[in-house]
Parts: structure tokens; sequence; C-alpha cells
């Protein structure tokens, strides 16, 4: 399809030398609104990321009477968040709407956090894992805006040995509630043995008669009470032993040490009245654990007796993940009544077992929040509205129908398939415009890779492989049998502008050099302009690894040129780096984008290739200034122009299994003439209909590529002085570049394409 380019915008703000406009501009802003659809009916998140090791919380993010929801992924350290409204899908119910903005506002942690009003004054603060112990943030609100402050970067307590840092395994979730009902809020965590539950009292209330104290190292308020709480330790396998003397007393000065036996870390914690008795009963969860356990507990206060478990929970349709389940207790369904919610607490996939694209266990509550009676809904909560394809999304994007917009292709990190673990491509084909794109889910395997082929951490790019002038689609991916990492390109059959015609038989390898690892990510793009594609590298160590093909498009032979191309060497906050090439200012020359795991993209520009000195981080919009959002780790992304503004825009893929959109906001535009020309090379008409004339002062030779990068010609001769005509008329309206070869100079010229 053939979309009408009906205005033409004459230069607005022009070229970058560099512009301090450009340099305080925000490049890119999240988008949330392009349409997704599955079945044929529009998801209400898709760009929302993806999830995998979830922990479901609730405080007010907005000012409406609703709570919203807080998600805190353990394989990402990524908050994502999500406001309270009426459902798009449902008239007159609610749902949660991803609402990315909020997500800017939360400090980076690890391992686990917890929402819980420690100071009585309504507002939810925020306890987080440090490598210290419990770092502590106050919510702060200033008329209709709140923030965090933190007040203290380690809580104390005093322990049997004296004043000590309080220490949570980062492995485990503990529980942060008033466990006395006294007013302030206790914490309980397993030891670090993993076998019992320790007991640390707040005192606040005991000391003070108020409950916002947190303590200090000198005069701490939280102390340890007895040696286990609960009378119960961890047993073996799924077994718990009850009936054991914790000695806890009401008077915590009294307290006796005596030391337990040594288990395994790896536990969560959910206490809360589930049986109706007005005691707080235990949901933990255990490393070794498939199934979340139950125990009972039959007095109310300070001193818990658990004196029976099971682990079937809940007793219809219970918990049943690959292992170490947690539980989450918060009203999902705007009924006043708390749910049920299930993830598993992983730092990563367990031996790739783990189907992370179906890994939030929903269970409505059809009693009370204090009795429940629980019924099992889905098994991807939230994950059923976002795009979801397990861990490690790559996005890629191409005009696979021939209609003219970009649809796109996701490889995937994989799933478990036929007794191993396989990758697959995911293809959401864009039934919109190129101007309005509304992608439709078609496949989870296309091509059928995952019966025919035993590779994993798939990762796609378009690109003329093979010198024939049409993309074709090549992919990394790890191969199964060896652990080695692999690439292949799939021979495009059709033509330009028409329907890919790909057949994973006819797959060609290429032969990658010998020193790259799994993890490493290749990129083909023909940087020294010789018509075959060279090769960068995001290396798994953050460096970048840049190869000119000294071969062909026959044979690709690669020759070393730097191991820290744009001088970005290795740096562990930058691991695992991935590179994309387009023109995303409109200057005429190619910026290079990276993103690695500080979670962030980044753009060199404003010079020539490889020649960049500056490196714009604070790029993506946020709340209308220029900043820098936490985007998740082992992070992808790929370029194409989704609205047809001429503008390279940005998806980037996560290990959450999800991808988010940038759209490309940059105050540039597309001119006719461009300032500084001295008619050494013309392009014309611009815009063009069907077809665009070349003429050069200088015989040369000259490649036409799409904003994107893909090469439409290649390595064409042109002689001075002598107009060549290019017929666009199978091309997708868009922007191209005409780059220009005539000895030892470089000339780009860009052109619009539409009709």
């Amino acid at each position: 399809m053939r979309t009408k380019f009906t205005s033409f915008i004459l230069c607005l703000i022009c070229f970058y030398k560099p512009s301090p406009l450009l340099a305080q501009q925000a490049w890119f802003k999240l988008d949330t609104l392009t349409s997704m659809s599955t079945g044929g009916v529009k998801m209400t998140n898709p760009w929302g990321g993806g999830l995998n090791a979830s922990q479901f919380l609730k405080m007010h993010l907005n000012n409406d009477a609703d709570e919203d929801l807080v998600v805190y992924d353990r394989t990402n350290s990524k908050v994502t968040t999500f406001v309270a409204g009426p459902d798009p899908l449902n008239a007159g119910k609610k749902t949660f709407i991803h609402a990315p903005y909020y997500e800017t506002l939360f400090p980076q942690v690890d391992n686990w956090m917890i929402l819980a009003d420690y100071n009585g004054d309504g507002l939810k603060d925020l306890f987080a894992s440090t490598s210290l112990g419990i770092v502590v943030y106050q919510q702060v609100k200033t008329g209709n805006a709140w923030s965090w402050k933190k007040v203290r970067d380690v809580l104390y307590t005093k322990g049997f040995s004296g004043n000590i840092n309080m220490q949570v395994s980062g492995t485990d979730i503990p529980a942060i509630t008033d466990i006395d009902d006294d007013g302030d809020l206790d914490l309980l965590t397993f030891d670090f043995s993993g076998n019992y539950i320790e007991l640390h009292q707040n005192l606040s209330m005991e000391k003070f008669g108020v409950r916002d104290s947190l303590g200090t190292q000198a005069s701490p308020v939280f102390q340890r009470n007895g040696d286990c709480w609960g009378n119960f330790h961890k047993g073996d396998a799924e077994d718990f032993v009850v009936g054991v003397d914790c000695g806890v007393v009401t008077d915590p000065s009294k307290r006796v040490a005596s030391p337990l036996g040594i288990r395994h870390a790896g536990n969560s914690i959910l206490l809360h009245d589930l049986n109706g008795d007005g005691t707080k009963d235990l949901l933990a969860g255990h490393v070794s654990n498939d199934h979340i356990s139950f125990l009972t507990n039959s007095a109310k206060g300070i001193i818990a007796n658990f004196t029976a478990f099971t682990n079937t929970y809940p007793a219809v349709d219970p918990v049943a993940l690959h292992i170490f389940p947690a539980g989450f207790y918060e009203d999902v369904d705007f009924d006043g009544v708390k749910d049920l919610l299930i993830a598993p607490s992983l730092p990563a996939s367990d031996a790739n077992m783990t189907d992370f694209k179906s890994s939030g266990w929903y269970y409505h509550n059809e009693g009370t929040s204090d009795k429940p009676v629980f019924k099992l809904v889905r098994k991807n909560f939230l994950q059923d509205q976002m795009i979801d394809v397990g861990e490690n999304a790559v996005p890629s994007f191409f005009d696979i129908d021939g209609d003219g917009d970009q649809d796109m292709l996701i490889g995937t990190g994989g799933m478990p398939y036929a007794g191993g673990f396989k990758g697959s491509f995911w293809l959401l084909r864009n039934t919109g415009t190129a101007t309005e794109p509304n992608f439709t889910f078609e496949s989870q395997d296309y091509l059928e890779l995952l019966p025919k082929l035993s590779v994993y951490n798939i990762k796609p790019q378009w690109a003329d492989f093979n010198g024939d002038g049409v993309p074709d689609l090549g992919f990394a991916a790890t191969a199964s049998s060896s652990l080695k990492l692999e690439y292949r390109y799939i021979p495009n059959k059709g033509t330009n502008g028409g329907a890919a015609q790909l057949n994973l038989a006819d797959a060609v390898t290429i032969a990658l050099p010998s020193d790259l690892q799994i993890g490493d990510s290749p990129y083909f793009y023909d940087a020294d302009g010789d018509g075959d594609l060279d090769l960068l590298i995001g290396k798994t160590q953050g460096n970048i690894y840049y190869y000119t093909n000294t071969g062909s498009n026959k044979q690709y032979t690669f020759k070393l040129e730097t191991d820290s191309f744009a001088g970005v060497g290795i740096n562990f906050a930058g691991r695992f780096s991935q590179v994309a090439v387009a023109d995303f200012d409109l200057d005429g020359k190619p910026d290079l984008a990276t993103v690695d795991h500080t979670g962030a993209i980044r753009v060199f520009n404003n010079a020539d290739w490889g020649k960049w000195t500056d490196r714009a981080s604070a790029i993506i919009s946020v709340n209308g200034k220029a900043g820098n959002p936490y985007l998740g780790n082992y992070l992808s992304l790929a370029v194409a122009d989704l609205n047809g503004d001429k503008k390279p825009d940005v998806a980037i893929g996560n290990n959450a299994g999800g991808v988010r959109l940038l759209t490309n906001i940059l105050p540039v535009s597309i001119t006719g003439v461009e300032p500084g020309d001295d008619a050494e090379v013309k392009v014309f008409p611009n815009p063009s209909v069907d077809y665009f004339s070349i003429q050069s002062s200088k015989t040369g030779t000259f490649d036409v590529l799409t904003a994107g990068g893909v090469r439409m010609l290649r390595n064409r001769s042109i002689r001075a002085n002598e107009p060549q005509q290019i017929s666009t008329a199978q091309w997708p309206a868009g922007l191209y570049l005409v780059e220009l070869r005539a000895g030892n100079s470089r000339v780009v010229r860009k052109v619009v394409v539409g009709d």
C-alpha cells in the first residue's frame, strides 16, 4: 500500500553543528498509544515491557480514590507502574493502565521492595534491599506531587551480639507488618541459613509512644526477639517442623539465644489471616519448592504458634511453579477484597525451565480478605495485555507483507519446548498504515523455528546479506547442541517493496569471528561503503568491536579494526551492549545508537562514521524534560519510521520479554535543498513520485539506503554531470539517503519518496 505524502515542511530547525538546542532536547518520547491487537481484541498495555518475576504492590500514584499498581520485576530490577482507570474493553469496569511516568520517580533497587506506611501519615513508604541490609525511603507529598526521600541507608536492630544492621538475604522477600498490633511496623525475615524466621520487633511505640521512629545504630528501635518465630523451622524438601520452642517472649529483653540447624536460603513470607480466626497465617515460598506452603497460626499477637502446614494451596488449582513461588495479597479487581497473586521469585530462569511469558498467577477472592475463597482466573496476569515473549525480546522491523508499512518481527530468548529450550520469531503484522501503525499478533513461531531449529536467544536483523539488492532476514542465536553463537541469514527471494519470500531451508550460515562468545550481539552495516556488510559487535563485557569485511557478500572475511569502537571500552556497568545505525537527527550522517545493562539508550552523532566524541544519554522525554529513565536490562533495539514523519523511531526489547516504543521527537525536518549545498550532488525532484534523478559533478558510485540503514541500491556507477534516473514505483514511501562516493569524498543527500 502506498501512502499519500500530503505535506512537506521546509527547514524548521536545520542540522547539528553541535546545536545547543539539540543538546538540551529530548530525542524520543515513550509511546503507549500505538495499537496492538490479539484475537481481534485490542491489548490494554501492549508496550508495558513484559514481566518475569513480579512482586505486586499497591499505592496511590495519582490523586484519585483508587490505589494503583506497582510491579517490581526481580529479573530486570525494574519497576512498572499502572494507574487504575476505566477498562477500554469492558464498559463500567476498571483496569490497570500502564503509566510509565511514575516509574521514573522510583529509586533503582535490587532483589525486593515493599510498600508500607511506617510513620502513620497515610502515605506508603518504600523499603528495599541493599547490600547493607534495608534502605528506607519516605514518601513526601507536596500539593498533588509526590517523591521519595531517603531517610535511612540501613536499618539497625539490637541482636544477640549487640547493635547490627538488619540483614535480609538477597534471595528472600521479608514481611514488614504490624505483627503485635501496637501500631508500628515489625520486620520478619528468614535467617541466612533459610531455616527459620527471625522476628525483629519494633519498639517505637513502647519507647516513644509514636510509630514513626526508625532508630539509629547507637539506639535501634528494632530488637531481635527469640531464636525463631512461630515455633517452627524449615524441614527437608517441602516439609516444616512444628512444635519448636522459639523462645519469643512478650518482653524481648528476656530473650535467650540458641542456634538452630542450617538449611539453604531463598524464602518469601506473606502474613495474613487466611482462615478467619483472627491470627496471622503464613504463606511461605522456598527456593527448592514447586508449591507454596500454607502454615496455620493458632496464636494471636507477638508469640505466634504454627501448628500445621500444607503444600497444596489453594485446595482447588493449587500453586505449582517450576521453582520458588512467592505470594502477594492485593485487591486487583476493584471489588474491595484482596486477591492472591503468585510469581516466581527468581533473578533469572532456572535451568531454562521457567516459562516467563506466563508467570503471574491470579486467584480471584470470592470470599473476604480475612476468610478468602480463591479461584484461579489466569496464569498470565497483566502479561495477557502486553507483548510478552517470555524473555530477551529482540525486535526488528520490515515490511514483510509488502503493503507499505513496517511489520515487527521479535526474536525470543526461548521457552520450554519438546524437551528442550528453544527460541522463535513472533510476528506482529502492521494492519494499519505507514503513518498510523496498528499491530496485530499473527504468530508465535513465524517460519517454524521451534520444530526445525534448536537455538535460543534469537536476535534478528534485516539487511541485504547476499548483495542482490533485496533485504534478507539474518539472525544470531545460541545453538543448543554446541552452546556457541551462530549466525544465519535467510535469502529473501521477493522483490524490493514486495512481500518477503523466506524459507528456513534456504538459510545460509555466516562464519563469525572466532573470538565471539555467547551473549555478544552482531549487527551488520556497510560502514566503509564498499558494497558489502561490515560487522559491529556489542560485547558482553560492554565494549564494541568493529570488523570490516575484506571479502564480499558471497564470502565474508572479517578484519578486526578496533575492540573499542567509538571509544566504548570494557565496562561492567555497560555490559551486554547492543547497537543500531540510523540517521536519527537527519543531518545526512549515520549515527550509532547503543543500549546496555545500565538500562539507557545513548546516541553517537554529529561527526563522520566512527569519529564521534559525544554520546547523548538524557534523550527521553520525562514529564516534558530530557531524561534518562531506566528501561531494564539485556536490552536490544531496532529502528524504523513508524509514523511517517521521516524520522527514525526506536523499539527497545528487554529481558522481561517485552517491547517499548520510542517516538522520535527531534525538531528537525527534511529540506528540498539542504543548507551548504554547492551543487556537487543534486537529487531531484524532492519529494519525488515514482522516480528521482541524481546528478554529480564528479564520476563515482552511489548507494541508496532507507533511514533505517537498509540498502535499496548498492554500488551503482554514475558519470560526472550525467543525471541518472532511479525508479521508486515499487518502493515504500519514506525517507531515503543517497550516499555518493567520488575519490576520497563522500556526500549524502536525503530524498523523500511519496505520492
